[in-house]
Protein backbone atom coordinates (compact mmCIF):
# COMPACT_ATOMS: atom_id res chain seq x y z
CA UNK A 1 0.00 0.00 0.00
CA UNK A 2 0.92 3.69 -0.09
CA UNK A 3 2.93 5.32 2.70
CA UNK A 4 1.48 8.60 3.92
CA UNK A 5 2.57 11.07 6.61
CA UNK A 6 0.29 12.25 9.41
CA UNK A 7 -0.70 15.94 9.21
CA UNK A 8 -0.67 16.12 13.03
CA UNK A 9 2.45 14.32 14.24
CA UNK A 10 4.34 13.68 10.98
CA UNK A 11 4.71 9.94 11.53
CA UNK A 12 4.57 7.70 8.47
CA UNK A 13 1.61 5.35 8.22
CA UNK A 14 0.26 2.95 5.63
CA UNK A 15 -3.03 3.56 3.89
CA UNK A 16 -5.13 0.50 4.61
CA UNK A 17 -7.59 0.87 1.74
CA UNK A 18 -7.41 2.38 -1.73
CA UNK A 19 -11.11 3.31 -1.56
CA UNK A 20 -12.20 6.85 -0.74
CA UNK A 21 -10.09 9.89 0.03
CA UNK A 22 -6.67 9.48 1.58
CA UNK A 23 -6.63 9.85 5.37
CA UNK A 24 -4.72 12.80 6.82
CA UNK A 25 -4.05 11.38 10.27
CA UNK A 26 -2.43 8.18 11.49
CA UNK A 27 -4.83 7.57 14.40
CA UNK A 28 -8.03 8.61 16.10
CA UNK A 29 -5.93 10.45 18.70
CA UNK A 30 -4.41 12.65 15.99
CA UNK A 31 -7.86 13.33 14.49
CA UNK A 32 -9.15 14.42 17.88
CA UNK A 33 -6.07 16.56 18.56
CA UNK A 34 -6.50 18.40 15.25
CA UNK A 35 -10.20 18.99 15.97
CA UNK A 36 -9.24 20.52 19.33
CA UNK A 37 -6.65 22.74 17.64
CA UNK A 38 -9.18 23.91 15.05
CA UNK A 39 -11.69 24.83 17.77
CA UNK A 40 -9.02 26.62 19.79
CA UNK A 41 -7.70 28.69 16.88
CA UNK A 42 -10.98 29.55 15.13
CA UNK A 43 -11.96 32.47 17.41
CA UNK A 44 -8.47 33.98 17.10
CA UNK A 45 -8.32 33.86 13.31
CA UNK A 46 -11.87 35.17 12.83
CA UNK A 47 -11.58 38.00 15.36
CA UNK A 48 -10.31 40.54 12.81
CA UNK A 49 -12.42 39.39 9.92
CA UNK A 50 -15.66 40.78 8.54
CA UNK A 51 -18.56 38.71 7.24
CA UNK A 52 -16.98 38.55 3.78
CA UNK A 53 -13.93 36.78 5.23
CA UNK A 54 -11.52 39.61 4.43
CA UNK A 55 -9.37 41.39 6.95
CA UNK A 56 -10.83 44.73 7.94
CA UNK A 57 -8.63 47.71 7.06
CA UNK A 58 -9.09 51.39 7.67
CA UNK A 59 -8.61 54.26 5.25
CA UNK A 60 -5.19 55.26 6.55
CA UNK A 61 -3.76 51.81 5.78
CA UNK A 62 -4.99 52.08 2.19
CA UNK A 63 -3.49 55.56 1.85
CA UNK A 64 -0.18 54.38 3.31
CA UNK A 65 0.13 51.81 0.55
CA UNK A 66 -0.72 54.33 -2.17
CA UNK A 67 -4.23 53.04 -2.82
CA UNK A 68 -7.30 55.18 -2.84
CA UNK A 69 -9.85 54.44 -0.17
CA UNK A 70 -13.49 54.03 -1.14
CA UNK A 71 -15.41 57.29 -1.13
CA UNK A 72 -12.40 59.56 -1.29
Amino acid sequence: MTTLYCACCGRPFVRTSARGPAPRYCSQDCRLQMAVRRRAWTPRTEAGRTDSGRMETNRTEAAAWGHRAFGS
